[in-house]
This record gives structure tokens, sequence and C-alpha cells, in this order.
């Protein structure tokens, strides 16, 4: 027989910039990248299938078929935890929904969605409720969540199972003498040996109450900001960990390139054709962009005279330029003779978006990351150069000295190079 399994919500979750549900698997990606989240639920980008949801989706199937039924359709996967399952039977709730009524709801959004497993055999004798989500990883060890993090709405893990657990708690007339919730993750392991695992936390129902009003809430209420923006470079990202999170990002190509931005003032003039991305060093001083100046109305001269004649070539009077809208670069080079804006350091910029990285990454410096850091093996090269991309300094002249010297400060040149409108690299 085969198993049965849900079917996938395909409505729209925004609409016009207007949120119409909400799942806990939104406030997960939301909370693990807004940007992210703004690409998938408000753009509708497709996203690839892995094999490793598609084990998780039969899996699920498989539970899901047999603790309904009691037929035991269970693969290698999921037999390795049949033991920690409970009896199957028509009094446990498999695959509820949570827009019943009442539904689940946070800003006034409701919630749509399905919890694997609500098992109230202990209700009527301890009022303990006993919510389960099955989870199919490749190393328990490695990935499974700890208790802590299952009480908490600040972790992806914990705001799953609160949210489950809100909906709950509204659910009075159904579970009456609700006074603590266990809180279970079921672990199965895909790879090496078969394992499974169960975590479980213990919450009473204030714990739930004030992590949803506290922490759930205010979030709702920014992905409904979000949700509005024209732009998704107007969205906030988290660079570093997010980025290689559960196999990538897969929407880590738009992200870099900014696909949603607007057309550079060089673009617009130039269709990108006539300038180099990266002048010689012997260079004549940058003039990337020439616009004619706008011609003002002038009066009328009281007696046109004559203009002087002079030898040699006429003087040509140079075009103003748009200045304000251009980025220069000067790499290991000063620059001598130039009439825009004042060059500034790019070591500011340098430090201030380490740092960023950094702390997104825990740790005090990049460059030392472990290998149990996202960022170890050389990973924050990678993290660091998009979150330049991602935050190009403003527009104006910039000056990056000891570029070979320092690691850092090489990553984000580079990085940097493609979106500037202007690059002069020294000589030695």
């Amino acid at each position: 027989m085969t198993p049965s399994c849900k079917a996938p919500t395909n409505s729209p979750s925004v609409v016009a910039g207007v949120i119409q549900r909400l799942s806990v698997s939104q406030l997960k990606r939301h909370k693990q990248c807004p940007r992210a989240w703004y690409f998938a639920k408000v753009l509708r980008l497709p996203e690839p299938t892995t094999g490793a949801q598609q084990v998780g989706t039969e899996g699920h199937a498989q539970l899901e078929h047999f603790l309904s039924t009691g037929e035991d359709v269970l693969g290698a996967f999921a037999k390795s935890g049949a033991h920690l399952l409970p009896t199957p039977g028509a009094d446990l709730l498999v695959e509820q929904p949570l827009d019943g009524e009442p539904p689940l709801t946070a800003g006034g959004i409701p919630f749509t969605g399905f919890i694997d497993l609500v098992d109230a055999r202990q209700l009527a004798s301890d009022g303990v409720l006993r919510i389960t989500d099955h989870k199919f990883t490749s190393n328990i060890a490695r990935n499974a969540a700890t208790r802590e993090q299952l009480a908490d709405a600040d972790t992806e893990p914990g705001l799953q199972m609160l949210g489950y657990a809100a909906w709950a708690l509204r659910q009075v007339e159904r579970f009456p003498g609700l006074r603590e919730l266990e809180l279970e993750h079921l672990y199965y392991q895909t790879r090496g040996q078969r394992l499974a695992a169960s975590v479980l936390a213990s919450v009473p129902v204030e714990h739930v109450e004030r992590e949803w009003r506290t922490k759930v809430e205010p979030q709702v209420e920014a992905m409904k900001e979000h949700a509005q923006a024209a732009r998704a470079s107007d969205v906030p990202a988290n660079f570093g960990p997010a980025c290689t999170k559960y196999g990538g990002c897969p929407f880590m190509a738009k992200c870099l390139t900014g696909g949603s931005k607007t057309m550079s003032l060089r673009d617009k003039l130039l269709n990108k054709s006539d300038l180099p991305a990266v002048l010689p060093p012997d260079a004549p001083e940058p003039t990337p962009v020439q616009v004619a100046p706008e011609v003002a109305e002038q009066p009328a001269p009281e007696a046109e005279q004559p203009a002087p004649k002079r030898r040699g070539r006429p003087k040509t009077t140079k075009p103003e330029q748009p200045k304000s809208d251009l980025r220069v670069l000067f790499v290991d080079c000063i620059p001598t003779k130039h009439d825009g804006p004042r060059a500034e350091s790019l070591t500011e910029y340098v430090d201030d978006l380490h740092r960023k990285v950094a702390e997104a990454g825990g740790v005090d410096d990049v460059r030392f990351a472990g290998s149990d850091s996202p960022l170890g093996f050389g990973k924050w090269r990678g993290a660091l150069a998009m979150a330049a991309r991602a935050a190009l300094p403003p527009p104006g002249n910039y000056v990056a000295l000891g570029v070979g010297q320092s690691e850092l400060m090489q990553v984000i040149v580079e990085a940097l190079e493609p979106s500037f409108d202007v690059v002069v690299r020294g000589t030695r």
C-alpha cells in the first residue's frame, strides 16, 4: 500500500506586498535570512529539490501511514526509530493542520501547515501534551538540536516547536487542563549507521505564551515590513552561516549579483561597452563618464563682440561629471591629480565589514575561525566577499593601500572591483 501524504499549498503566501498566510517554516526561513525569505515568498523564485528533501518526504509519508493505520510500511531510515514512536491508534493526531478552528495566528495573519504528531495520551492524567516533529538528517550527533534550543523561539528549532505549542494553547476545548507541553524532535539518521534519537523539552504553558508574545509577534511585524520592500537589496541579509547552511542558499547568485537593483549611471550612459573595468597604471586622471552640461538660458549681451583669434589648437572645456554617482577605487596608489572628491581610505569600511561577518560567525577574527565554525577552512573569504558585494560603500573615491599585506583588504577589494565604475592600480 502506498503511504499517504499531505498535499502542498500552492496559493501564494504574499500578494502585492501583503502577507496572506504564514507557516512555521516561513518563520524559520525569515529567522535564518530575511532576504532569502523575500526571494522565496515575495518574489516567489523557484527552489531546487534536493535528494535529502526527497528522503525526508518519503520518510514522513511512511510514518504518517504507520501511525494512522498501524500498517508497517516503514523504510530503513524510519524503522530505526520505531521503538521511539507511540503505539499507533486513532486517538493520535497525525499530520494535524494548523488552520482549523481556531487557527494559529500572529499579527492577525493565519498560519497554515501541519504538525507531524500530537499525542494527548497523558493529558487527562498529567495535563501533558506531547508534540513531535520527525527529522531526517545525515548525522544526528552533529545536527540535532538541544533541549534548550527547542524551548527558545530565538532559535530555528524553538521557533518551529513553540509555534506548534502556541497552536495547542488555542485548542482549549480539545485539550482541557493543559499545563505542560513536551516538545520533541525525533531524529532518523540517513547516512552510515541506522540510528534514531529523541530530543525532548518540557515547557509550561506560560513559557509558550511569553515566547510567542515577545519574540514571534515582533518578528511577524518585521516580516510585514520586509514584504513591502520594492527590491531584495532593501531587505537585510544574514551573510555568513546562513549562506552555506543546508547545502547552500539557492538564491546566493541572485543575492550577490543584485539582480533586483536598478541600473547604475554608468550602465545607462555607456551600456557597459566603453569603459574597462581596470585602467592601466599610467592612465590619465579618471574621466569615466562624460555628460554634456545642461545649457542654461543666458541673457543676451549688450553688444556682440567678435572673439579674438588665437593661434594653435582651440582650447576645449571638459564637461562636468556626475561625480556624486560614481565609485572610484585607487589600489596601492594615491591620486596626485584628480578633480573629483577627496579620496577616502577604505580601511574603516573593511574593519566595519569584518566586524559584522565575525559577529555573524560567532568569532572575534574571521581569519582564525576554528574547524567547528561556519567560517572555518577558509569559508570566511566567501562570506566576507558576499557581504561586500551586498553593502557597497557610498559613491565616492576610495584608496586601498597595503592590499598585498592584508588578507581582509585583498578579499574585499577583489569583491568590490566589478561594482566600481573605475579601478586604478599602482605599479611598483
